[in-house]
């Protein structure tokens, strides 16, 4: 069962990682799928509490893990990290297969310590270096990465003048 097999890895990196720790508020994660009959299948865990939930067909977990907390430097998108001094609020990957919408997609949410301006440049100059497609509209940018998925960045003000800044890639 190959959304059981997802989550399974889900929960084993989510344990993993949980070995790095932090206090105060870490990184809020999720991990959907199917199985082949259709029924669903997730492994998350809540940035706020380091509750860890298991809930596969035939199969529930709760377990609290000290808390994760992911920054820009963390995580890579075909070649481009995330801004520098950002901190990923959410990570959600979703398994696709077997579900209405089919296709598997990433949702990374975070805090980026400048105005949605310069954060939207940065990336502009970036994914570009990196032969991403783009199409640039206020607050946005989207098109497709240079392995040819789908992506959309959208960036809103945040506190302190800060960005709060999502970045979707695959999915429809």
């Amino acid at each position: 069962m190959k959304a059981q097999s997802l989550a399974l890895i889900g929960f084993s990196a989510l344990v993993l990682l949980s070995a790095c720790g932090e206090k105060g508020e870490g990184t809020s994660i999720s991990i959907t799928g199917n199985d082949q009959d259709g029924k669903p299948a997730e492994a998350s865990m809540d940035g706020k509490t380091g509750q860890v939930t298991l809930d596969l067909p035939g199969f529930k977990a709760n377990v609290t893990l000290p808390k994760l907390k992911l920054s820009g430097e963390d995580l890579d998108i075909d070649g481009v990290k995330l801004y520098p001094g950002s901190t990923v609020t959410s990570l959600n990957i979703a398994d696709g297969e077997g579900s209405a919408h089919g296709n598997d997609s990433v949702r990374i949410a975070f805090d980026a310590p400048a105005d949605p301006a310069t954060v939207q440049a940065w990336f502009a100059e970036r994914m570009r270096a990196e032969k991403f497609a783009l199409t640039e509209a206020p607050n946005t940018l989207s098109g497709t990465t240079r392995e040819g998925e789908a992506f959309a960045l959208t960036l809103a003000p945040g506190a302190s003048g800060h960005s709060a800044v999502t970045l979707t890639v695959g999915g429809k």
